[in-house]
This record gives C-alpha cells, sequence and structure tokens, in this order.
C-alpha cells in the first residue's frame, strides 16, 4: 500500500490551486475579473444546486457544497489543516483511471440511472439490522466533509489539495461540537446543586400528534405521546446540532437524539454516584470511548466481515498524531456502501407501521417540525435489542442497486441536469477527482481482482450493455465505488464488503484509531456501561443505555 502524502497548504495559491473560482472569488489572482456586463463569476454548479437543497423547506445538506470562504481561515489555509488524499500511488491512479471527457461522464450518467432504476430490488434482505445504514451514515458525518466544488471541473483534481472540513478521528465533535466553553448553544446548564461541571447535551420537544416510538415490553399498548424525543431547534426550526447532515432524515435525526441522551444518562450516573472530578469530561471520555469501541467491534465486523477488522487491528500501523489524509478511495468509493443498505420502507413504530422513504425524509421538514409525537422511532425495530416489534427492519444487501426512493434527491419528484440522481454523482465525484480502477486498486492492495465475468454475473442486459460500450471500457476500467460494490454481492452474497472494499474501510478506521492518542487503541479502557454481554458493548446497548427503546 502506498504511504504517499504531503504536507497541508503552505500559501493560500497551492491551497486553491484547483478552485479556479474560489481563487477568483477571494483575489487570490491579484484581480477580481468580473463576468460578461460586469457581473461577479458565476457559481459552480454545485454550489448552485447546493444552496437551493438546503433551503430550510428541503434541508439536504448530505453532499452539499460550499464556498470555503465561508469558513475560519485557520481551517482552510493551515499547513496542518486536514486533506483528502489517496490510498495508491500515482503511477497506479494514472494507468488505471477513466477519462475525463464528455463520452465517459455520458456513459457513467447512464449507469448510475441504472443503478438506481425501480423494480430491481429484488433481492433477500440481508442479515444486517437497519440500525447500522445510519450508524454509518452517522459515523461519515463525524470523520469527513467536502464541501469543495468538484462534479463540473474540467480537469482531473487533486484530492490532497481539499480540504476535510471534519476532524478524521471517531471523536464525536458532530455531537459535542467544540464543547461548552466555546458552542454553548449545544449545552444545558446544571441543574441546581449538581457539580458546576455536570453540563448535559440539550433536546428538543415533539409536536403534539399522538402516540407513537417505543411501546417496550408492553408493545403498542405501551406507547406514549412524546414531548421531549427531538434534537434542540432554534424559533425557526433549524436543528441546533454539530451536523446538519443528521437532520437530513428522521432515522439519523433520531440517532443523533439517542447520541445526545447517550451522554446525558452517563451523566446522570456520575452525579448519581458522586463522582468528584469533571463530571463533563469524564461523561464525553466514557461516551467516546463505548462508541469507539461499538464501531470497532460491532458495526465493522458486520460491514467489513470479522476477519477484515482482525487484519487490520493486526497490521496497520499509524504513529500517534501523525500526518493523515483521509483517502478518496475510503470516501467518495468504498465507504458509500451504505447507499445500497437503504430500504424504500421502513416499520417506524405500532403506529407507523410501514412507511415509505419519501416520509422519511418529509417528516423532518416543516409542517413536520418539531418531530411529531407519532412519528418518534422505535430503535427496537432497528437494533437487537431483546423488545420483540412485529416487523423488524434489517438492511438491504450491499449490491449494485440502489433504493428507488434515492433518485429523488432534491424532494422535488423530478431528476435535473445537476445529477440529482445519488449514484450519477457517486460516480461523477470518483471521476473528477482520478480515482483508479476497481482492478487496480485491488491488485495495489493485494486482494484477489474480480473478473469481467463476476463483475457482470446476475446483471439485467441493460446494465451490462452499458458496461460493454465504448469496447468494454467499464469492464476494463470499472469505477471504484461500483466495483465495490459488484465485488461484496459476488464475494459474500451482499451480506457485507467483499476482500477490497472491507480491507479499505478496516484499514482507514482502524489507521484513524491508531494515531489518536486518546482512542480505544491508545488507552487502557474496557467497556464498563450496562450492556447485554458484559465486556462487550453494542449499539443495541447504546440506545439502551440512552433510555430510547422504551416508553
Amino acid at each position: 500500500m502506498s504511504t504517499e502524502t504531503r504536507a497541508g497548504a503552505e500559501t493560500p495559491e497551492d491551497a486553491f490551486a484547483a478552485q479556479p473560482f474560489l481563487r477568483e472569488q477571494l483575489g487570490l489572482n491579484g484581480t477580481r475579473e468580473r463576468g460578461p456586463g460586469g457581473a461577479e463569476p458565476r457559481l459552480p454548479v454545485d454550489i448552485r444546486a447546493s444552496l437551493e437543497l438546503v433551503r430550510p423547506e428541503i434541508g439536504r445538506f448530505h453532499g452539499a457544497k460550499f464556498s470555503l470562504g465561508y469558513f475560519p481561515q485557520h481551517e482552510v489555509f493551515s499547513a496542518a489543516a486536514d486533506k483528502f488524499g489517496y490510498m495508491t500511488s500515482e503511477e497506479v491512479r494514472a494507468q488505471s483511471r477513466l477519462p475525463l471527457d464528455d463520452a465517459t461522464r455520458e456513459l457513467l450518467g447512464q449507469l448510475g440511472h441504472l443503478m438506481g432504476d425501480s423494480g430491481r430490488e429484488t433481492a433477500a434482505d440481508s442479515a444486517t439490522p437497519s440500525g447500522f445504514t445510519y450508524v454509518g451514515q452517522f459515523v461519515d458525518h463525524d470523520i469527513t466533509l467536502d464541501v469543495s466544488s468538484a462534479l463540473d471541473a474540467p480537469e482531473i483534481v487533486d484530492a490532497r489539495v481539499i480540504n476535510n472540513m471534519r476532524s478524521p478521528m471517531l471523536d464525536l465533535d458532530s455531537v459535542y461540537g467544540r464543547g461548552p466553553a466555546v458552542d454553548a448553544y449545544l449545552y444545558a446548564a446544571p441543574a441546581p446543586g449538581e457539580p458546576a461541571s455536570a453540563f448535559r447535551m440539550l433536546l428538543g420537544t415533539n409536536l403534539q400528534s399522538g402516540v407513537g416510538g417505543p411501546g417496550g415490553p408492553a408493545a403498542a399498548a405501551g406507547m406514549i405521546s412524546h414531548n421531549d424525543r427531538d434534537v434542540p431547534r432554534t424559533t425557526a426550526l433549524t436543528a441546533i446540532i454539530g451536523d446538519p447532515r443528521n437532520n437530513e432524515n428522521l432515522i439519523v435525526s433520531q440517532l443523533h437524539f439517542a447520541m445526545l441522551k447517550f451522554h446525558n444518562a452517563i451523566v446522570d450516573t456520575l452525579v448519581a454516584d458522586g463522582f468528584g472530578g469533571d463530571v463533563f469530561v469524564e461523561a464525553k471520555r466514557q461516551a467516546t470511548l463505548h462508541y469507539q469501541w461499538a464501531v470497532l467491534h460491532d458495526f465493522l465486523p458486520r460491514i467489513c466481515g470479522q476477519a477484515a477488522v482482525d487484519d487490520a487491528v493486526a497490521n496497520v500501523v499509524a504513529p500517534v498524531g501523525g500526518g493523515f489524509e483521509m483517502p478518496v478511495e475510503f470516501s467518495v468509493a468504498a465507504y458509500r456502501f451504505g447507499h445500497s443498505m437503504i430500504r424504500d420502507d421502513y416499520w417506524l413504530n405500532f403506529e407507523l407501521r410501514t412507511k415509505p422513504m419519501t416520509d422519511v425524509f418529509a417528516f423532518i421538514h416543516e409542517p413536520h417540525l418539531p418531530v411529531r409525537s407519532n412519528w418518534v422511532v422505535d430503535f427496537n425495530a432497528f437494533f437487537e435489542t431483546g423488545i420483540p416489534v412485529p416487523i423488524f427492519n434489517n438492511a438491504r444487501k450491499i449490491d449494485s442497486v440502489l433504493a428507488s426512493a434515492l433518485e429523488d434527491l432534491d424532494g422535488k419528484g423530478t431528476t435535473t441536469q445537476l445529477m440529482s440522481v445519488l449514484a450519477a454523482r457517486n460516480l461523477q465525484r470518483g471521476l473528477v477527482l482520478g480515482l483508479p480502477s476497481g482492478q487496480a486498486t485491488a491488485a495495489a492492495l493485494g486482494v484477489p481482482v474480480l473478473t469481467s465475468a463476476q463483475l457482470t454475473d446476475g446483471l439485467p442486459a441493460n446494465e451490462v450493455a452499458v458496461l460493454q460500450q465504448q469496447n468494454g471500457l467499464l469492464l476494463e476500467k470499472t469505477p471504484l465505488w461500483y466495483y465495490v460494490l459488484r465485488e461484496a454481492m459476488v464475494a459474500s452474497d451482499g451480506e457485507h464488503l467483499g476482500p477490497l472494499g472491507a480491507k479499505i474501510v478496516a484499514d482507514t478506521f482502524v489507521r484513524m484509531l491508531r494515531r489518536d492518542a486518546l482512542s480505544m487503541l491508545n488507552v487502557t479502557f474496557a467497556p464498563s456501561l450496562p450492556s447485554q454481554s458484559p465486556g462487550d458493548f453494542t449499539f443495541a446497548d447504546l440506545v439502551r443505555v440512552a433510555k430510547v427503546i422504551e416508553p
């Protein structure tokens, strides 16, 4: 594996070498040229689309692109600023990446639209609980954020000049922000008589619409009309949370709420036990370490297979505090497996037995905010908590078939030239960033390479036809994201990632943990919070500790 890295940008010019619009906007060229008629330069296509999609009535921050001029300068220009990068060498990428031209863009557009075709979700569900689809999304928002425009770039964009606006650590900064000393708006003050350091996360209220949420052991009879199971919101109903992407659909928003309650439950225990130190620091430490444990021992084995996780823990070496560039082979390709795990519908609670994904998106926006009391999610249907529900939501298998609900990303029921179809956008992103092919990446990382016959096995004729266009270009240089999805189905029957996808994902997570001095791999730690299996800790245990699986 290549260890190719590069120091952070030393000058503004270097930082924005591949972002001509921003260079011009910030005056880095020494001039501020105007367009025809003296108008300011036109916004790039990604940014124009994003500014429309983040309006409150849509609120779709996932994949949104913004000018880096929106961010504090030290987080952009600093030589220590986090960047994206590559796992593979320049030689591997140059020899195997697809040509960046109109013909390839058109071909990837065809492939992306076929991946989202309705009626192709025919495989049986996987054995993985659907809660892990949204754990994956939550974790993604904890470690990566690319806000730079790239989709319409005319040339390859070097990922090493793109800022990662999230810390590449499993540190829950999407929950804690910069802590109560700086981001005080995220926190509730200690109650009278409590230690001054007993900061809890601020919680929200519900719009009263009847009973909902978990019924617990009493099933439907146990449901109540909740009044305190939403994230906090402003008077304009904007979510007051550390990452707005965690409010883009009902399930991930309710999972973020569970993380707020998880911290608060630990604070409650520390206060009750008379803890004499800094309550907030200790609660955050416990919450973060147990979260990391659940990621490493519960989430990753389900997604990568236990063998890949064990191999990463045994062999990945990274110096504490060492340099790190988030590899785009991970963030733009392998880790986007979760898009294929999304169901078209979910059993949300005893009142909302089967609701389409469109409702899961719609019911996190006005006029349904704060979250309606009858739309509170029953996480017993998403994690193996031991509390039975009539229908348990299992994730769909990992494959190149996406839930048809994801075709409507803009929430307007239309597919636009701005590539609102998620699959097409993912494929285009990989093209612009010059990702290596799946075959070349597998060879470089020492895992078996799929044959063309394996890649096309079981695919419909129209998808095979697209792969065979231009003398089989996409079969010779298969886009890495698509390759990882097909590999999962071919090598693992879609139950988890195949050898290449699993290695990229597991190695990246272990490397992040190794370089973090305070992570569970670098401190003495064993789970101590209540769990179904003493000495272990899972996401089912987390929602139990958070007290969100009963009325």
